[in-house]
């Protein structure tokens, strides 16, 4: 099961806030990360995320479920012969 925390940070006269701790330390943020920002117009939300280190690392097997009936070099090789 998913679990959401929802914490309190307020915006100071220079716009900086301050991450809760208890965000910190599930996020494993340390000083010198990077956050990536989002602004989600149809649901009016703010989404802040920690930069990867590495996008290839993140994204390593993303979409894996949908290779289970052919593998990738047949796919390739059926759409290359379809040129």
């Amino acid at each position: 099961m998913n679990q959401i925390m929802k914490l309190e940070s307020e915006i100071r006269t220079k716009y900086q806030i301050t991450i809760p701790e208890e965000i910190r330390v599930k996020a494993k943020l340390t000083v010198g990360d990077k956050l990536l920002w989002q602004y989600d117009e149809v649901r009016d939300e703010i989404i802040v995320m920690p930069k990867p280190k590495s996008f290839t690392d993140k994204l390593w097997g993303l979409g894996k479920e949908l290779w289970t009936d052919e593998s990738s070099d047949d796919h390739i090789r059926k759409e290359r012969e379809n040129w």
